[in-house]
């Protein structure tokens, strides 16, 4: 129950003195610099989905360390009192303890979190490959303009290659409410695509 209960991010800072910006938490993994040995290239890799870190210097025995491990190295202390030590400073000993549902809830927020950035990722991928398809045939249409009466059916090519260019430099940063204006808007675009190959 500890080690699912309590955060790894909120151990390392309590006892390690590590502070972890918000946007790190929200990734799968991250690297800091490591806490229990002098390190001059991160080499503490936090893993927020498993709740463990890995030091790939060689601290915890060469082994995944969790919220307990983190407790040991810090207070230079057994498992049974880390552990003990885990339980005073949560309150975790009582059933239904308000700390530990917090604690709890903490933890599947960073988990549904992690899922929608997960589900982002995925649509903007899709969304970038397929924009690109469409610059490029744009382009390639662009290219075969010959005549004023090519231009005349083909002069709308213009319009879609810069819209196309803007909304890939919105979709390529790291805002996610802009990413997500930029989605609804190319996923109208498609739309209407469609309905006009169709």
């Amino acid at each position: 129950m500890i080690k699912n209960t309590i955060l790894i991010t909120d151990v390392l800072d309590r006892y390690a003195g590590v502070t972890i910006t918000g946007a790190k938490t929200t990734r799968k993994s991250f690297n800091i610099s490591c806490p229990y040995h002098h390190d001059r290239n991160p080499s503490f890799t936090v893993y927020t989905e498993t709740n463990t870190f890995f030091c790939w210097s060689g601290c915890c025995n060469g082994r995944s360390g969790d919220v307990i491990d983190v407790v040991k190295l810090s207070r230079k202390v057994d498992t049974k009192e880390a552990i003990k030590i885990l339980i005073y400073d949560y309150e975790l000993k009582r059933p239904g303890n308000k700390q530990a549902k917090e604690w709890q809830k903490k933890r599947a927020n960073r988990r549904q979190t992690a899922a929608l950035q997960k589900q982002l990722n995925q649509k903007l991928i899709s969304s970038i490959d397929t924009l690109k398809r469409i610059e490029s045939k744009a382009k390639l249409g662009l290219s075969s303009i010959k005549t004023i009466e090519d231009m005349e059916q083909t002069g709308e090519l213009y319009h879609v290659t810069t819209l196309v260019n803007y909304w890939l430099d919105c979709l390529m940063e790291h805002d996610p409410v802009l990413q997500f204006q930029t989605l609804q808007e190319v996923d109208s675009f498609f739309v209407k695509l469609k309905m006009k190959t169709e």
